[in-house]
């Protein structure tokens, strides 16, 4: 067997690596049976959806015919790292702006950010996309599902 894809087996290892260890941490909180389910039985089983996705990916990344010609190695560039930073940082971004400044603006502002590390968008595009969905965020957490978390900076 040949990789025919290196960017696939990678991802879909992660995911099944991830799927593998939530599910060991959703058995700790209990599963139940179907008719009378426990807290553990949801995060199961979208963790088992996980690593058969990821499986899946997996087994895609290889050539089991042997006609394909074994991939050049992956050379991430610098515009990778500066990817992962932006990122990474839009979600430490996120957790410390949302007790203070309540879930649209802190919406606004990840996204916008996580934004900055996309080729295709432009920070206009980036600052309209993260208007919409900090709306869809705030009406759909905060109104219809009453998650209790501040949807604004002075509450409510």
């Amino acid at each position: 067997m040949i990789i025919r894809d290196m960017r696939d087996v990678i991802g879909g290892g992660l995911l099944v690596c991830t799927g593998i260890a939530a599910g060991a941490a959703a058995i700790g909180y209990g599963i139940g049976t179907p008719s009378q389910t426990e807290p553990g039985f949801f995060p199961l089983l979208l963790s088992g959806l996980l690593t058969l996705s990821g499986g899946g990916i997996l087994w895609g990344g290889f050539d089991r015919t042997g006609t394909a010609t074994p991939e050049p190695p992956l050379r991430p560039s610098l515009w990778h790292l500066w990817c992962l930073v932006v990122i990474a940082s839009g979600f430490v971004l996120f957790g410390l702006l949302l007790p203070v400044a309540g879930l649209f603006l802190t919406c606004l502002v990840s996204i916008t950010a996580i934004g900055a590390g996309s080729r295709l968008l432009s920070p206009l595009a980036a600052l309209a996309t993260s208007a919409v969905l900090a709306a869809i965020a705030v009406v759909l957490f905060r109104y219809l599902l009453d998650l209790q978390v501040p949807a604004w900076p002075w509450g409510g």
